[in-house]
């Protein structure tokens, strides 16, 4: 990526950041694409370092002149919403498409414009995209998801694959497993967690026996450069996981590990009654065949590089307990 112009849609987000750190390290000349009013805590120490643009992919004048300043080579997607804050699945599929699909058609349709188009659009999927299909999943199957957040990405996987022969550059979704690390937020599992073995408060473990494929931070970013160094025609759309999945109980229990809590910090639910437990789990062969790509560090190593990051962050508190 040395010397490349590379464009980070959603660059403030835990996945965005770590990426535009990564483009700056291999010398890239990084332009970080957010939407107005959002905060830069996760790039404040780099935003120096970057070409920071506010405008909203909704917005084509403002889209047209951020791009017209950028230039890009290669340009990563990343913007799209996890949760919808709604109960009505109807208004959650509507926002879906107005946050999911529309921006992703109106940046390829901007992008496609350009004097010089980029040499290579990579878009982040995600591994709901697949849904209620036979296991592991591979990019072959018809999926059928079961969300509207889920429906959303795999429409814009279809939408960027049915444009393939008709756009002026080479585009790959990257299907990411469950990514966890540093700076994410403790909405999701994993940091809630780690927050909670610092503050001391129990958790509820609902449903222990579920399982994910959790992917590390730092595997998602090598993934990643190397689909942005290399469009290879005809990868539509590239599992990007680790090919594992642990249940939430062994998850939790090697946190309480790296942590050095013990189990009662940890309420474990009954699900002698419940519903089966669901997993969530990804084939990456054909990453490795297309990309020479696969997952390196394995969740135990993963949710100990994050205890590391974790107390250093805290280190008062460490030193209390020292």
């Amino acid at each position: 990526m040395d010397g490349k112009n590379c464009l980070v849609t959603g660059a403030a987000g835990f996945i965005g950041s770590h990426l535009c750190r990564r483009l700056l390290d291999e010398g890239a000349r990084v332009h970080a694409l957010v939407r107005p009013g959002t905060g830069l805590e996760r790039i404040a120490g780099i935003a120096d370092r970057l070409v920071i643009h506010r405008a909203d992919l909704a917005d084509r004048d403002a889209l047209a002149a951020c791009l017209a300043q950028a230039e890009p080579h290669v340009v990563y997607h990343l913007a799209t919403p996890t949760r919808f804050a709604s109960d009505d699945p109807v208004a959650n599929a509507a926002a879906s498409v107005e946050r999911i699909v529309q921006p992703l058609i109106t940046l390829v349709e901007a992008l496609a414009d350009l004097p010089r188009p980029p040499e290579n659009f990579v878009r982040t999927g995600t591994i709901a995209e697949y849904g209620n299909v036979a296991l592991p999943y591979r990019e072959e199957q018809r999926e059928a998801p079961v969300t509207p957040y889920g429906t959303a990405m795999l429409a814009g996987t279809h939408f960027l694959a049915l444009l393939q022969d008709d756009l002026p550059f080479p585009s790959v979704t990257a299907r990411l497993a469950l990514t966890y690390g540093e700076g994410q937020s403790s909405d999701f599992f994993v940091p809630a967690l780690f927050e909670a073995c610092q503050t001391g408060r129990s958790v509820r473990l609902q449903r222990p026996d579920d399982r994910r494929d959790l992917i590390h931070i730092d595997d998602v970013i090598d993934a990643l450069l190397i689909m942005g160094q290399s469009p290879l025609p005809g990868a539509r759309h590239v599992n990007v996981s680790t090919g594992q999945a642990p249940t939430m109980r062994q998850v939790a229990s090697r946190i309480l590990e790296v942590m050095g809590r013990n189990d009662d910090l940890i309420e474990v639910a009954d699900t002698s009654s419940s519903q089966k437990p669901s997993v969530l789990l990804s084939d990456a062969a054909l990453a490795g065949q297309i990309y020479g790509w696969r997952s390196k560090i394995g969740i135990e190593q993963g949710l100990e590089l994050l205890a590391d990051a974790f107390l250093q962050e805290h280190k008062p508190l460490r030193q209390h307990h020292a």
